[in-house]
């Protein structure tokens, strides 16, 4: 009776061996198993880093783009404007000039006064020459400089979209050597094309040209938009000084300015009003000054100073150039703050012997977001309005921008 006790001892013993090995082998498994998948999610997660790296950097050198066009098209309308300063310098010049030549001619009967005012005419007349080559080299340079930055608009537009992919797929490969940017995304391929392509547009269209006229005429400089004063107020008679300069857009699509200052004497003669021109000057670009009364602008010397403006315009002088309304980029009015989407993946790698893909490769999304921003604290406009999104304000940045589940799943679809 006892042998087949210790039997049946002997084989409960196998079967708790056996047990025992196959729940070593399932925790093993398991233990794999967790390891595998915490080892799938830290690649994961490694990839959507990457991911989020190359998007973030894609979308840095974008902004610094986009903040380089607006710093160029600000400087493309501060020297359109040193252009109607120069033109406006010309002006003044000619109206001392002539004023000075009056003075010397009306002073020539007396003593010791005549030598000096005599002197100051010969010595202006004399500058009239050479002031007129050294302005027309000015507003020359001025336009090669505008023609220079509108170049390098273009020229860096495409650096940086290029720049931009190249860069990102340098921080991919240099991150993982098995990881690849798939350019090929639907999501990605709109993002990069409405940023690059759409949004901004190089454009020098009619619409275009009347807004960078207008752009420059509002900001002009005082000494540019009016200098219109009294300056002698004598019992029954007052001198008036009266000039401007005007910027506007040719039918051609050549950029015209015009500038007048006048000295004008106003005698009161208690019947009837007396008024005798004392000096002006007029110049312009692409197109003479008008000759009506009802003219507005230029410090009001039309109104101010009829009879002067009205001799001053007749013999005022053209300057033997051509400038036309250089091409810029824009923003496109469509209100969506552009976004760029970057996915990664992890490259398929064909079996050596069967030459089949391996299936179900990890992948990553990174995302960010083009914004602009006017910091009310540092910089507050002074009308203190909400300022839009523009290229000529310095103000675009970059932020990472969150991609839902639904989207993941779109974007994995594709893949």
């Amino acid at each position: 009776m006892k042998q087949p006790i210790l039997a049946a001892k002997k084989r409960s013993k196998g079967i708790y061996l056996v047990l025992a090995a196959l729940v070593v082998v399932g925790l093993a498994f398991a233990l794999l198993q967790i390891v595998a998948v915490a080892q799938q999610a830290q690649k994961r997660t490694e990839i959507e880093q990457v991911a989020q790296y190359a998007a973030e950097a894609l979308g840095t050198i974008a902004a610094r783009d986009m903040n380089l066009k607006a710093i160029s098209n600000r400087a493309m309308i501060a020297n359109e404007m040193a252009i109607g300063q120069i033109i406006g310098f010309h002006t003044w010049y000619e109206m001392t000039r002539q004023t000075s030549t009056n003075i010397a001619m009306v002073s020539a009967w007396i003593p010791y006064v005549n030598g000096v005012t005599m002197h100051i005419a010969r010595l202006l007349n004399q500058l009239r020459q050479p002031m007129r080559t050294g302005i027309t080299s000015a507003i020359a340079l001025q336009q090669m400089v505008i023609r220079g930055l509108s170049g390098f608009q273009w020229a860096f537009h495409q650096a940086a979209w290029l720049s931009s992919i190249a860069t990102a797929v340098d921080i991919v490969e240099g991150s993982e050597k098995d990881l690849e940017i798939r350019f090929l995304n639907h999501q990605t391929l709109l993002d990069a094309e409405n940023l690059w392509l759409r949004m901004q547009t190089y454009s020098r269209n009619r619409n275009d040209q009347k807004d960078y006229i207008r752009m420059v005429s509002d900001s002009r400089d005082p000494f540019s938009q009016r200098r219109t004063y009294r300056w002698v107020d004598f019992l029954n008679a007052e001198v008036y000084r009266a000039g401007g300069s005007e910027v506007s857009l040719h039918r051609s699509g050549n950029v015209v300015w015009q500038s007048l200052d006048t000295h004008q004497l106003h005698l009161d003669l208690w019947v009837t009003n007396a008024y005798l021109p004392l000096g002006g000057g007029a110049s312009y670009l692409t197109e003479p000054l008008p000759t009506r009364r009802n003219t507005q602008g230029f410090g009001d010397s039309y109104q101010q100073n009829w009879t002067t403006s009205r001799a001053t315009t007749r013999r005022s002088y053209r300057f033997p150039l051509q400038h036309r309304a250089p091409a810029y980029f824009r923003l496109q009015e469509n209100g969506k703050p552009p976004q760029i989407t970057l996915v990664v993946q992890e490259k398929v790698v064909a079996d050596e012997d069967t030459q089949t893909a391996s299936a179900g490769p990890l992948w990553g999304v990174g995302r960010v977001e083009l914004y602009f921003q006017r910091p009310k604290r540092f910089w507050p406009r002074s009308d203190e309005q909400l300022e839009q999104a523009n290229l000529h304000n310095a103000l675009w940045q970059v932020r990472p921008k969150n991609i839902t589940e639904i989207e993941r799943e779109l974007i994995g679809a594709q893949l």
